[in-house]
């Protein structure tokens, strides 16, 4: 039996999204993701991985990304079409992309991996999701990505496929920025580890409160049921004494009236009048 990845990992995050649940937005909207780098991203590897690609779709120049421009069996160079595709791919790919696995996708506040998907990034390029895949296919030739396919069985009625994206290093390698993925990757990895230990520490302290609050509420559930046993042993025992002193009047009246009559028989005319509760 093929046991479920752990829910920060690349693989667990085909499983996101098939929950019974639904949010009040659906797919790629319910969890936006920015379209472009951010000024802190275009200062470092992404922005300059970003510039080189859009350098090289522009001018050709076989300086970055030369396997690419090698894919054909033929020996022609790749379209300049395949090109303009992956320069409007490059800045939503490396946006969203997790440098510690280099996977597109990144880990949300609860520790989940969220998939940065085909169809998402095809929205935010304004590209077919057919031109998004023959470009990545393209690149997959080129040994820069790696697609991961994996079928799900969706709510015990349907087949469902998801696709995990992983750039390889190789790409940045081509750009002429594998010494800094290096240094950028060992960083996320240790910012990626920093991040979980916080998350299990959140959910352990919120077990913890939630294993206190239960702990309360039997308590005072307990409480409750005790006050609510004393009212009721109070309330039998002033039924008791009403009933005692009830009897007493009736037994003293009977003998006064029937001096003939034995303490049994009295006893017994009242057990008849007042039955026990």
């Amino acid at each position: 039996m093929r046991r479920k990845p752990p829910a920060s990992s690349p693989e667990a995050g085909a499983y996101t999204g098939l929950s019974a649940h639904r949010p009040a937005l659906a797919g790629h909207a319910a969890g936006r993701r920015p379209r472009a780098l951010s000024e802190k991203q275009r200062r470092g590897l992404l922005g300059s991985a970003t510039a080189r690609v859009a350098e090289e779709a522009r001018e050709r120049k076989r300086r970055w990304l030369r396997r690419l421009d090698t894919i054909h069996i033929s020996g022609c160079r790749t379209k300049r079409q395949r090109w303009e595709a992956l320069a409007a791919l490059v800045e939503p790919m490396l946006a969203r992309l997790d440098l510690a696995t280099l996977a597109l996708g990144w880990l949300d506040e609860n520790g989940a991996f969220r998939l940065n998907r085909q169809r998402g990034l095809a929205e935010d390029t304004g590209l077919s999701e057919c031109r998004v895949s023959r470009t990545f296919s393209a690149l997959e030739d080129a040994g820069y990505l790696l697609r991961r396919v994996r079928r799900i069985f969706k709510d015990g009625q349907r087949w469902i496929s998801r696709v995990t994206i992983h750039l390889r290093p190789r790409f940045f390698i081509d750009l002429g920025l594998g010494h800094q993925l290096a240094e950028a990757r060992t960083r996320k990895k240790a910012q990626r580890e920093s991040h979980l230990r916080d998350v299990t520490a959140r959910r352990q302290q919120a077990a913890i409160q939630g294993l206190g609050d239960a702990a309360m509420r039997r308590q005072s559930h307990r409480k409750a049921q005790a006050v609510r046993k004393a009212r009721v042993v109070k309330l039998e025992e002033a039924r008791e004494l009403e009933r005692s002193r009830a009897m007493a009047e009736a037994a003293h009246q009977l003998a006064v009236d029937n001096p003939d009559l034995s303490p049994a028989q009295i006893r017994a005319l009242l057990e008849r009048r007042f039955p026990p509760t």
